[in-house]
């Protein structure tokens, strides 16, 4: 107990839509932090103590029928975990409805430590996750946390949209024809599986975007989309994009905003197979501007926002479910993590890398995330050997796409389908 209470934290509408899309995976986020040492592991618990005196909700069980967090205790041994490598804990199995919301496992290596953090979408979304990782990194520093908080509120940001957008219209087809992917036959196991784009090679990326002035997440989405097309046959795809609410309203000073604050709108992306790439990442970028100008997200927030206040959570599930795409194929991006945040006092990091949630084949999530300039495309899966490979192949062919249009000069009408349809082979 805390003080002997139980404490009820209420959840948001984002929350809520998260619980309804977790039927077959656990809705977890992964990190993977590499160390150049030992970390002081009761130093870390001691953190995870102080960062849950800003975001209590890492100790608690969720109640979907209430749609609110209950926190009976602050059993850190329960939360903070050592195994030995090669301990795998993706392996295991997590309830974030019972809690917590936040696992942690140091793996001990010979002269260094590895650094596992597990976070759940019941409880935050992709940017969330990073904060509380920076905020964990504060309180491991012995940083004076006081007067901090942590704003988990939809309100205030549904308030700034409505100023922007005065007028959403809504989506005029919320319910999606997703291509699906080939399913193989085998034993299943978790596997986890990434491409990387060196310093240097992400450098080049980064330069032909400024230069057509378009978003790195556009570029991948176009990739995504382009290999989807080589390995399906399939020459219209619907992915889904993430749109970051915290953009919209100013940051506040000792605010964290640990909480879900990210939706999704979808692209449904013609894919012509004789088109340099180029186009298609214009394509990309067009639909983008017009999903944001449409602002179909606001309108279904409102809708959800009034649900919430009125409706029994029972028939608000049975009312959302109706509106919610089929999503087997998701795209995450965690961005940019801040080297100089993600500090451990004695430690350096030498590697960070974001992950999504471990999804049952034939669905995907792709996670993409940047560390010390290099990008990291990733994904993690439940499956057969031929569907890891299947995804291996998706993967590569985005990192063959971006690669070969970071090579090309935009005054050329150059074409990568030729790499591209290699790598499929």
């Amino acid at each position: 107990m805390i003080g002997g209470l139980t404490v009820y934290y209420r959840g948001e509408v984002l929350d809520f839509l998260n619980m309804l899309l977790t039927d077959d995976a656990a809705p977890l986020m992964r990190s993977r932090i590499v160390f150049s040492s030992k970390i002081d592991v009761e130093r870390l618990k001691a953190a995870v103590l102080a960062s849950a005196q800003i975001v209590p909700e890492i100790f608690a069980g969720y109640q979907a029928d209430h749609n609110r967090f209950v926190v009976t205790d602050q059993p850190v041994n329960d939360l903070v975990h050592e195994v030995q490598s090669p301990y795998s804990p993706e392996n295991g199995a997590f309830d974030f409805i019972k809690g917590p919301q936040l696992q942690l496992f140091v793996i001990h290596h010979d002269q260094y430590d590895v650094l596992q953090a597990f976070m759940s979408r019941l409880l935050t979304d992709s940017t969330g996750f990073k904060e509380y990782l920076y905020l964990l990194a504060q309180a491991y520093n012995f940083d004076d946390l006081t007067g901090y908080q942590n704003e988990r509120r939809l309100r205030p940001v549904m308030t700034q949209l409505q100023r922007q957008f005065s007028r959403p219209r809504p989506h005029p087809n919320l319910t999606t024809d997703a291509v699906k992917l080939p399913h193989y036959p085998g034993i299943t196991l978790s596997h986890g599986g990434h491409v990387m784009l060196s310093s240097k090679q992400f450098m080049r990326v980064r330069r032909v975007a400024k230069a057509q002035d378009v978003g790195i997440s556009e570029a991948i989405l176009a990739a995504y989309a382009k290999a989807l097309q080589v390995l399906t046959g399939h020459t219209t795809i619907t992915l889904p994009c993430p749109i970051n609410f915290r953009r919209f309203t100013p940051e506040a000073e000792k605010t964290t905003r640990i909480a879900n604050l990210t939706g999704n709108v979808f692209l449904t992306i013609k894919v012509d197979v004789d088109a340099p790439f180029s186009t298609l990442v214009n394509q990309v970028h067009d639909l983008l501007t017009t999903e944001r100008e449409r602002a179909a997200f606001l309108y279904r927030l409102t809708n959800l926002q009034k649900m919430n206040h009125t409706m029994p959570i029972s028939l608000m599930r049975k009312v959302t479910r109706r509106w919610l795409a089929q999503r087997p194929l998701t795209y995450t991006n965690f961005g940019v993590v801040d080297q100089q945040r993600l500090k451990f006092h004695g430690l350096t990091v030498v590697n960070c890398v974001f992950s999504g949630a471990f999804r049952i084949t034939p669905t995907m999530e792709i996670a993409a995330s940047t560390f010390a300039g290099t990008c990291t495309l990733s994904f993690n899966s439940n499956g057969s050997e031929r569907d890891y490979q299947l995804s291996m192949k998706i993967l590569e062919n985005i990192q063959a796409q971006l690669l070969v249009w970071a090579q090309t000069k935009l005054t050329t009408t150059t074409s990568v389908e030729h790499v591209v349809n290699t790598k499929a082979e």
